[in-house]
């Protein structure tokens, strides 16, 4: 049973996590946040996004987004992430995030102890097929059968052009 103030932190984050996306002023066209179940991402989960493009000649930028708590027990984490459509693997690679710099102090916002990290897929915004269904895949690559202080995994593409 979750006590009240891991509600509070993960209210106060969710909040923040909206506000920070949402005030951007883009055109998001997915916006997914998938939550571990007591912070805890087991090596053989995998995190999955279908998505189908209603527009193919409006590029995208991808990025995903991490939520951490503070008692994280490294530093980084791998990624391996994917992109696959009917016709197969369309991207793929692996990712060493860092979530905190050399000297231990965490990257990206949160004025708690719920860290969010932005990170880019891919270098450039991309054009996907009409008519076509996508499975972006994202599973952590880290040692530890079960990763603890993961809250949760966001997958954001905002329109190039609006």
């Amino acid at each position: 049973m979750m006590g009240l103030k891991a509600r509070l932190v993960r209210l106060v984050g969710a909040s923040s996590v909206a506000l920070m996306l949402g005030s951007c002023g883009t055109d998001v066209v997915l916006d997914e946040l998938i939550t571990f179940e007591q912070m805890q991402w087991h090596m053989d989960s995998t995190v999955s996004v279908s998505w189908e493009p209603k527009e193919s000649d409006k590029p995208v930028f991808m990025s995903m987004y991490i939520r951490h708590f503070t008692d994280y027990p490294y530093n980084n984490i791998y990624l391996f992430r994917s992109i696959e459509s009917t016709e197969g693997v369309e991207y793929s690679d692996t990712v060493n995030v860092a979530l905190a710099n050399d000297l231990g102090a965490w990257n990206g916002s949160g004025m708690s102890s719920l860290k969010t990290l932005a990170i880019p897929i891919g270098k450039s915004a991309v054009r996907f097929r009409d008519d076509e269904r996508y499975m972006l895949k994202i599973s952590q690559g880290m040692r530890d059968t079960l990763l603890t202080g993961i809250q949760d995994i966001g997958i954001r593409f905002e329109a190039a052009d609006k």
